[in-house]
């Protein structure tokens, strides 16, 4: 399926410069932080790290082999979020460079429960653990979402990935 709009030409493909990469069952998004992501003295704002956890949570799909575009237009189908728990453990700034490692703790028929580490890429440190709890929903002209079963072949993308608690 073609998306339209300035990007047409791209249509979500996989870019592993852009989104990242699988190391076994664990995906490893690099990204550094920009002064847009800092507070007034150099520190990453808060709120920052739910940002960088989300495009992780993107990339991760799409290096599965899932385009959220085309199951929006096609199906009317997304994923959301429906809780996260955040643990800030240590403090970085601006320029640094990070890793978001993202890992599938579980999965159920409409969900999933992810782990995602944000980690100063060059001494390992974890900065912030998230678990996120995601659902699957459709969206349906006006009405509030219904849940939505995982279809087969996107619960298949899923077999082998699911990791315990570390």
């Amino acid at each position: 399926m073609t998306i339209t709009g300035t990007n047409a030409h791209y249509d979500s493909a996989l870019d592993a410069a852009l989104d990242g990469a699988f190391d076994g069952a664990c995906h490893r998004y690099p990204l550094r932080v920009h002064y847009e992501d800092t507070d007034a003295g150099g520190i990453i704002y808060h709120a920052q790290y739910l940002a960088f956890a989300e495009r992780a949570r993107s990339a991760w799909l799409r290096c599965l082999g899932i385009n959220q575009p085309a199951m929006l237009v096609a199906e009317n189908l997304g994923f959301v979020v429906r809780r996260i728990e955040i643990d800030f453990l240590l403090p970085s700034g601006l320029g640094a460079v990070l890793e978001v490692e993202s890992n599938l703790l579980g999965l159920g028929g409409a969900s999933l429960k992810l782990q995602q580490n944000i980690m100063n890429r060059e001494n390992g440190h974890i900065l912030a653990r998230l678990v996120v709890d995601i659902g699957l929903v459709q969206f349906r002209n006006g009405n509030p979402p219904k849940i939505y079963r995982l279809p087969i072949a996107i619960k298949t993308k899923f077999s082998g990935l699911v990791t315990s608690t570390s």
